[in-house]
């Protein structure tokens, strides 16, 4: 079973994206690239946070996975996100940010204990 822990992050997740998507009806890739380089690292940076504590409570290969990914591209700026949202401007951000993740790290599809 996801711990409590879990759930609440994940929850806090949701309320946050939905109330952007609120917001702003139809965020999308294209929007996104269109901010400064500082705001979008910092929306990429949390987003790769988010996915490290939900991976350190269920996988923690992809847990080391991620971190090292960060580790690896923070500093870059996220070419690979960036480059995939080009790919895909129709598609929200955070979506985008996931997929490039899965590719890199494995499915965040976890099996409950």
């Amino acid at each position: 079973m996801l711990s409590r822990k879990t759930l609440a992050i994940a929850s806090l997740s949701t309320i946050v994206c939905t109330q952007a998507g609120l917001a702003e009806e139809a965020f999308k890739s294209s929007k996104f690239l269109t901010y400064p380089a500082d705001s979008q690292k910092s929306y990429i940076a949390t987003s790769v946070l988010m996915a490290v504590a939900i991976a350190g409570d269920n996988n923690p290969e992809q847990n080391r996975c991620l971190k090292r990914w960060l580790t690896e591209n923070d500093g870059i700026g996220f070419p690979t996100v960036k480059a995939a949202m080009d790919r895909f401007p129709e598609h929200h951000p955070t979506g985008v940010i996931v997929a490039v993740l899965e590719k890199e790290c494995g499915s965040f599809k976890f099996v409950a204990k």
